[in-house]
């Protein structure tokens, strides 16, 4: 079976989850341009929600010993589905920001009514190919 990606470009970046997969490249120029407000957004309950997510441990190591690159870094992407954020861009500043208990951040939030163009389909199905037929754990 050929395999058809929607809503992706080649060099494009995602973010992968077992629950799909979104176009961050897409999100953040969309972003960038003013489609998406920006909100405040708890850096504990980012972290909590997001702590399996793997990360590379030395680039958080960098970004709590530059804080001020860390602070001119730019707002994290969300993206609102099934009443759920799913943090999409930003997860290594979130952890070095847990890390020196900031409480706050800035981060834009793509509504759930907007985020179609940022979701990626695998032959039109929005779970990624590696997950279809294992049931959600």
């Amino acid at each position: 079976m050929t395999l058809v990606i929607s809503n992706l470009d080649i060099g494009d970046d995602t973010f992968d989850s077992d629950h799909g997969s979104w176009n961050v490249t897409r999100a953040a120029r969309d972003c960038a341009a003013g489609r998406h407000k920006l909100h405040v957004v708890s850096v504990p309950e980012l972290f909590a929600a997001n702590r399996n997510v793997e990360v590379d441990t030395a680039k958080v190591d960098a970004m709590v010993s530059d804080q001020a690159r860390l602070a001119k870094a730019p707002p994290l992407i969300l993206v609102i589905e099934d009443d759920r954020a799913w943090l999409i861009e930003g997860h290594h500043r979130v952890r070095a920001l847990h890390r020196l208990r900031v409480k706050e951040c800035a981060g834009y939030v793509i509504e759930e009514a907007d985020a179609k163009p940022y979701r990626v389909y695998f032959n039109g199905q929005r779970i990624a190919p590696w997950r279809q037929g294992k049931e959600d754990s």
